[in-house]
């Protein structure tokens, strides 16, 4: 496992001034900063998911992207490599920076989960894959599906050192958001901004009662914390609308522009055609990956390693396999069979038909994953 800072934060919320839907009243530190492990794997295969531009998704193409993202993470606690990555160009930098971003909600949802049930799995779907709509209408970015439970998620990325307080930016972008929350029934949503220096990684996160669903209270271990947290909102279930009246508004509102406008699909529909779009990536993956005669829990896989470095000397060795068909993500105790990454260790998972995988080893290692 990798390391975080993880800032928790909740928002409340008052009668929309522009339009019928709520926005944003206050937000609140509920709890001290925190120490969380990550497993990197899950922040890897999220965006292996991604949209190309255009037509088919090829192996080596992701491959190398993927590489190319892992090539600026290291270390533990997990930092970026802030010299090379400052050497980049600038569409290279936003790239990695959007990347680590949306990896991190990914992989902090499910290192949530797991802190209270190792055994907890997720699927991330990226709803850029049910189709593309138009820039006014806002939808979260990415959908969680486990059992009983469809998480929406907003993640951003900055290559910064995390601000003191909430800024403007993360404010104006949960009121974006929550027009599409409210219109499917106060759906469940939750907003990650991942901060990463050569100092290391914090993800803010933001929910309605400042937890995820399901979750009995803080995760992590806790770091002694300079700002002021209100922790009694853990006791709360829904901070929906404050008690007191709404002052009347201003003039000229602090919010311009007009209605805020989304996408009306709900998480089902967008979840059934991510769903498909997900199998179509994952067909197009298998053709164009190397065959190295591997099975894992009993499907053909294919895929090869490939070392993890870009800038250098190797560190390690990275998988990217493609199943022939989906397995059961029961396997996924044998490929983590400890909630701790040690100096040798391996983080890998399998997600559908995806096998991703991350190890200080060199070479081929395929005994860490195939049958």
């Amino acid at each position: 496992m990798a390391w975080i800072t993880l800032r928790q934060f909740a928002w409340t919320e008052r009668p929309g001034y522009v339009d019928p839907y709520p926005e944003v009243d206050g937000i609140h530190r509920v709890a001290a900063d925190r120490l969380l492990p990550i497993d990197l794997s899950y922040a890897i295969s999220v965006n292996a998911l991604a949209v190309p531009a255009s037509g088919p998704v090829r192996y080596e193409t992701r491959q190398h992207e993927l590489r190319l993202v892992l090539c600026y993470l290291d270390g533990n606690p997990l930092r970026l490599r802030d010299e090379p990555f400052r050497a980049s160009a600038a569409h290279i930098r936003r790239f990695v920076s959007e990347s680590i971003g949306l990896g991190m909600l990914t992989a902090t949802v499910q290192a949530a989960y797991q802190w209270q049930d190792p055994a907890a799995h997720i699927d991330a779907l990226p709803t850029a894959l049910a189709g593309q709509v138009s820039a006014t209408k806002n939808r979260p970015d990415l959908l969680f599906d486990r059992p009983g439970l469809t998480l929406a998620g907003e993640a951003r990325g900055r290559s910064e050192a995390p601000p003191t307080r909430v800024t403007a930016q993360q404010r104006d972008r949960l009121n974006s958001l929550l027009p599409w929350s409210h219109h499917h029934g106060t759906h469940p949503l939750a907003m990650s901004w991942a901060y990463a220096t050569g100092l290391g990684m914090t993800v803010d996160l933001f929910t309605r009662s400042g937890r995820l669903p399901g979750m009995l209270g803080p995760i992590g271990q806790p770091l002694p914390s300079p700002m002021p947290t209100q922790t009694d909102l853990f006791d709360q279930d829904q901070l929906d609308a404050p008690a007191r009246q709404p002052e009347p508004p201003p003039v000229t509102p602090a919010r311009r522009g007009g209605t805020r406008d989304l996408d009306r699909s709900s998480a089902r529909e967008l979840t059934l055609r991510i769903s498909q779009r997900v199998g179509d990536i994952a067909d197009q993956l298998y053709a164009t990956a190397p065959d190295p005669d591997i099975r894992v829990g009993g499907q053909r896989m294919r895929g090869t390693w490939a070392a993890l470095d870009l800038l250098g000397t190797s560190t390690g060795s990275f998988l990217l396999g493609v199943l022939e068909g989906p397995i059961s993500t029961e396997i996924n105790a044998r490929l983590r069979p400890s909630n701790q990454f040690e100096d040798d260790g391996v983080s890998a998972h399998v997600s559908g038909r995806l096998v991703i995988a991350i190890t200080k080893e060199h070479g081929q290692p395929w005994h860490l994953v195939a049958d």
